[in-house]
């Protein structure tokens, strides 16, 4: 296995609750969605029930091999189903924890998703967390802990997944994922230190979305108004693109303003874009972007609050607007002072 990525101190953490044989009965895995959280929950499965934990630091005893390909018989992984995890999957957990440890020291149960939980199924978890068998470790990972009842967060150790950092992640796309360099710093910026972030930026083609992305918000004058509802119109075709256009511009603009106060690159998302960036910067004022920056989110709450919205429409008035405010008097950064 290879070793979870920013997370060392985690791990190291977990490790010396094995050793010292006083693991908690159940664990709250908490942080933003895509960070690693259950692939540590799958390294501690195997620090519980590995042949040699001291020794084993990346997990390739047969026992741990087993757990990480799904086939020992004392671990187990509950998903939700159809957008839910029933009542029934929480039973057939309680069947698997009703058993001693077949082969292991521990019989590990990982719910990922764990907010996905009924109040059904989350009422049923209760007993197991509040009658505990030894010889049992349940762990709950979610990147949202306030969907889960407080009954059942207070009764689990809770630990607090950071967003990985930008060093690390740019890394591992590189090292991992065959990303290359300028497109690993660009997506490691963006993706809040998520991997499944950064991937899914990734397969959107987001190089090519974002150039289109800073002509329309930051540029409009050079695609003219047809320019500008024929790129409305392109990414209106789904909630997702328009989200993630939307969210690039807002990023986009948010470095416009840090680099009009700050020449410090690390403080930048789109720092593979530096000179574009500091050129852009100087051509609008401080109120253009901040009123930008406002339609950016405007445009923003609507796609999010809106079940059956207009795509095409609110992308429309967005740019639009966007380029009767920078159809302005043009002012350096330090008349906008």
């Amino acid at each position: 296995m290879e070793p979870p990525v920013g997370h060392d101190r985690i791990v190291d953490l977990l490790r010396r609750t094995v050793q010292e044989g006083r693991p908690a009965h159940a664990y709250l895995f908490t942080g933003r969605e895509g960070v690693g959280k259950k692939l540590v929950a799958l390294r501690f499965a195997c620090l519980l029930n590995c042949l040699d934990p001291a020794a084993d630091r990346t997990g390739t005893c047969p026992a741990c091999r087993r757990i990480l390909a799904g086939g020992h018989p004392d671990c187990t992984i509950e998903k939700p189903e159809r957008g839910m995890i029933r009542i029934e999957r929480i039973r057939r957990l309680q069947g698997f924890f009703k058993y001693a440890p077949v082969e292991g020291r521990y019989r590990v149960a990982i719910i990922d998703d764990a907010h996905l939980m009924n109040r059904q199924a989350q009422n049923a978890l209760l007993k197991t967390l509040e009658e505990p068998p030894p010889g049992r470790v349940l762990i709950l990972v979610t990147s949202k802990p306030f969907l889960l009842l407080s009954t059942v967060r207070s009764r689990c150790r809770r630990t607090r997944f950071a967003a990985l950092p930008f060093e690390a992640l740019q890394h591992l796309l590189i090292e991992r994922f065959g990303i290359s360099p300028e497109q690993a710093a660009a997506l490691a910026a963006m993706s809040g230190g998520s991997v499944a972030r950064a991937l899914e930026i990734k397969s959107t083609n987001f190089l090519d979305l974002r150039d289109r992305v800073i002509a329309a918000v930051t540029e409009p004058e050079s695609l003219g108004i047809a320019g500008l509802l024929e790129f409305s119109l392109s990414v209106s075709s789904d909630r997702k693109k328009v989200k993630d256009a939307i969210e690039m511009g807002m990023t986009w603009v948010r470095d416009l303003l840090v680099a009009q106060v700050r020449s410090d690159p690390a403080t930048l998302i789109h720092r593979d874009l530096l000179d574009r960036i500091f050129a852009t910067a100087q051509h609008h004022s401080s109120k253009q972007l901040t009123l930008v920056y406002d339609e950016l989110l405007r445009a923003s709450q609507l796609v999010e609050a809106e079940t059956n919205f207009n795509a095409n429409l609110t992308m429309d008035v967005m740019v639009l607007r966007i380029a009767r405010i920078l159809a302005g008097p043009t002012l350096g950064v330090s008349s906008a002072c």
